[in-house]
């Protein structure tokens, strides 16, 4: 019974829900088990026995490996409020991250309580936390963005929300490929959870045929740089729009700035294939339906010549415009 104690006190919400379900079970079985005995008919019997068999399979649906890890990280954490007021029991620190292990990761998401709907990121530097090339969690609580840092020290990082004003795009930060992110590629854990995270690297040439590289990175306020390939699973927890640096839109329609975003977003891995062609029809359009004619064939060719569309797609298109003019 202790451990079940134990569920009911340290467990989180769903436990503690599976538990009262199963009290209020035996309940019922106790009081069908009496009302059958006393003649109330097979129905308070079947009654009786549905309770016994459901209050069984919840019982065994309780993960008490969870329960006592947090049962023993709520008593450290009271023990460290003796020594020091306030401050929590430190997590694991490792000697490098290539240490870090499933079950670590799991500890510490228990450890800083983090919410069922984290997302794994890679933060490729955040200077004001001293955070570089790091793989982390970020997940919303309590009006605030929380990260879990994965490094030799890992550690938690709470943002406000309200801190958190707007997602850009700086584009074309030349680096070096063999530099970056050197313990995150070591073979480890992390790396098999965190290598489609690392950055899209593009090569360009200079004048006089030299090579270099280059990368995107998104700038979540108040300095959070992530990889490109991280904003995807940002957007589940945060849905904030895109703005992009040193972009021009002089002279542009809006529908053609808007393609052209939604193109660089593919590009950087932010929408699939499937996501930019229904972001594009519904430009097109939109287009169709309320631009100049002249505007939009021009509009039009220049999304072609720019590969924002096909050929194809933009007759198609050509030909919806002429139909819908001949309705009016």
């Amino acid at each position: 019974m202790g451990k079940y104690w134990n569920a009911l006190r340290f467990g989180n919400a769903k436990t503690k829900r599976i538990l009262w379900s199963a009290i209020g079970l035996f309940l019922l079985l106790i009081a069908g088990t009496a009302f059958a005995a006393a003649g109330g008919g097979a129905v308070w019997a079947l009654i009786a026995v549905f309770s016994l068999v459901m209050d069984i399979v919840l019982l065994q649906s309780v993960k008490f490996g969870e329960v006592e890890l947090r049962r023993s990280t709520q008593k450290g954490s009271s023990r460290g409020g003796k020594r020091d007021a306030g401050k929590e029991e430190e997590p694991a620190k490792f000697g490098q991250i290539s240490e870090i292990t499933k079950e670590d990761i799991r500890q510490l998401l228990v450890h800083y309580r983090a919410k069922k709907e984290h997302v794994p990121v890679v933060i490729d530097s955040f200077p004001a936390e001293n955070v570089r090339q790091s793989a982390a969690y970020l997940w919303k609580d309590r009006g605030y963005l929380q990260l879990l840092v994965l490094s030799a020290r890992p550690k938690n990082i709470a943002v406000p929300l309200k801190k958190v004003t707007g997602l850009t795009c700086r584009r074309g930060e030349e680096i070096n490929p063999s530099t970056e992110y050197e313990e995150l590629r070591k073979p480890s854990v992390l790396n098999l959870a965190y290598q489609e995270l690392l950055p899209t690297y593009t090569e360009r040439q200079r004048a006089g045929g030299r090579k270099y590289y280059t990368k995107n990175l998104y700038v979540l306020a108040p300095g959070i740089e992530l990889t490109n390939t991280s904003v995807r699973n940002l957007q589940k927890i945060l849905p904030l729009p895109v703005s992009f640096e040193g972009l021009s839109d002089e002279g542009e329609s809006p529908y053609y700035q808007e393609a052209r975003r939604q193109k660089l977003l593919l590009m950087d891995k932010i929408l699939t294939a499937s996501e930019y062609r229904e972001k594009i029809s519904g430009i097109l359009k939109e287009m169709s339906d309320r631009m100049p004619k002249a505007g939009f064939a021009a509009d039009l060719e220049r999304m072609v010549r720019e590969r924002l569309v096909t050929r194809e797609v933009a007759a198609y298109f050509l030909e919806y415009r002429k139909k819908q003019e001949k309705k009016k």
